[in-house]
């Protein structure tokens, strides 16, 4: 096969006099791509007016520009009137109305208040206004100053946090670059005064570029990159970890994302190595956290780390490793079970990471794991001795635990109560079941008094025995395709 050739033409913002945005510009070019919402942050006079209405005049796009400060919402739909034969209502359109729009750039965003910002929520993440479409909509962009003071000179009075759920639906929230960020060669083609004014025209370079990879981002999502796939997921849920929620919407974003960027780089540079995909991967995720837009600090160091923990796994190419790391991250048991019985990893890897899941579980998902799953993985040989031993020795305990739990509690030297309190209670949740559910009754008694009886404790013995009966009865249908 040939190997595809890079395009020559780079450098796109630059043509169109706009500078300071050449790291972040495969983001700009694949959002182009994608068609996925942009927000940028930044302060003011840095260019990120000029930067979307140079690309609108770029793309020969039909564009609006919103002040959302001052904007109302007539000036968005027009002026309602009766149509002719009074049973329905039309707006009266001008050249500031949305509805003929292709682009839209909703400026100052963090200026207007939360009721105000829902306005734009739906012409956002709909292209849609008062429930109605608008068709020929297909870029949103939107700016916004800093919201947080940076110093006694940089605080922009009325700037505030964005709603998440409106920060949520934009796929790239960038901050943009001021003046000491600039190499030299960009602070020369800003301050050059031929540049006021100008109108953006490269030829339709931007624009055939763009047009010419929407087919292949079209194609690539449907058959997303698999590195791109475990990349997402781990560093979605490394994030969590660190107290960075994503969103499942997030995170599909951000796959979106990552493949719009890498059709873009691809484009322009050739096939990437996987230094250069590393470097992609962390560049696309440092400017796809939507939390810029509504928290007055990022931790950066959080996303750097969480980038190096996931990139090592899925770029390193061990799919048992970026298995065992999933596993390790995973609480609930009955997932846990799941993912034991459908991967197909080798015997040690599993094993290793069942002794180390163990060390790390409290002892009622310890218990309830090695209870319901050792019969299953002991009989199909699906772990090393060592590792079955492990679950042998908690499971041996609860099979042991037999007859009743006598309490006697004193008063005085009087017995006021030979019921044990936790115990009685767990005897109602038990007795609650039908008479048919003999064995699940049976299975809830030795582990609810073998936890007692090590503890003196439980947390809740209705949760407890649910989750128990749940991976019951995952591990009972594994042993029945397994014979089938």
């Amino acid at each position: 096969m040939e190997k595809k050739q890079p395009t020559k033409s780079k450098g796109f913002l630059r043509k169109l006099g706009v500078f300071g945005f050449d790291e972040v510009e495969p983001l700009i070019l694949a959002a182009l791509v994608s068609e996925d919402p942009i927000l940028l942050i930044g302060e003011a006079g840095t260019g990120k007016t000029f930067l979307l209405n140079s690309i609108s005049e770029a793309m020969r796009l039909e564009h609006r520009h919103y002040n959302a400060s001052l904007i109302s919402f007539d000036d968005l739909i027009g002026f309602p009137a009766p149509d002719a034969d009074g049973n329905s209502i039309r707006f009266l359109q001008t050249p500031a109305t949305v509805w003929g729009a292709q682009s839209v750039l909703v400026d100052e965003l963090s200026r207007c208040k939360p009721e105000s910002q829902n306005k734009f929520f739906s012409i956002v993440h709909e292209r849609k206004i008062q429930g109605i479409a608008l068709e020929k909509l297909t870029y949103r962009w939107a700016a916004m100053n800093p919201f947080q003071m940076n110093g006694d000179d940089d605080h922009y009075e009325g700037s505030q946090a964005l709603d998440q759920a409106l920060a949520d639906r934009f796929a790239f929230i960038i901050e943009v670059p001021d003046w000491p960020d600039l190499k030299k060669d960009e602070q020369l083609g800003v301050i050059d005064p031929a540049g006021e004014n100008a109108l953006s025209n490269d030829n339709g370079g931007l624009y055939d570029f763009v047009y010419k990879l929407k087919p292949v981002f079209e194609e690539a999502i449907q058959n997303p990159d698999k590195r791109t796939v475990n990349y997402v997921r781990l560093v979605t849920s490394f994030l969590h970890e660190a107290g960075m929620r994503i969103s499942p919407r997030r995170a599909r974003l951000l796959a979106r994302n990552i493949t719009a960027v890498a059709c873009v780089v691809q484009e322009l540079k050739g096939e990437l190595d996987e230094k250069q995909l590393m470097s992609l991967f962390k560049l696309t995720l440092t400017w796809s956290v939507p939390h810029r837009a509504y928290r007055e600090q990022v931790a950066q160091h959080q996303i750097d780390t969480a980038h190096a923990e996931a990139a090592r796994l899925v770029l390193a190419g061990d799919e048992a490793q970026s298995w065992v790391a999933e596993f390790l991250k995973t609480e609930q048991v009955a997932t846990c079970i799941d993912m034991l019985f459908e991967a197909q990893i080798d015997k040690d890897t599993k094993s290793i990471a069942v002794i180390q899941k163990m060390m790390r579980m409290d002892h009622e998902s310890r218990a309830i794991f090695c209870f319901s799953a050792y019969p299953a993985l002991s009989s199909q040989s699906m772990l090393t001795e060592d590792a079955l031993s492990d679950m042998l020795k908690i499971t041996s305990e609860i099979m042991e635990v037999n007859g009743e739990l006598k309490w006697k509690e004193m008063v005085n030297q009087e017995i006021k109560s030979d019921k044990h309190p936790i115990w009685a209670e767990c005897q109602k949740l038990i007795n609650s079941f039908p008479k048919k559910n003999t064995l699940r009754k049976k299975r809830a008694k030795q582990l609810i008094l073998y936890l007692l009886l090590k503890f003196e404790t439980i947390s809740d013995a209705a949760t407890l025995e649910e989750e128990l009966n749940i991976c019951f009865d995952k591990v009972t249908r594994f042993l029945k395709e397994a014979k089938s």
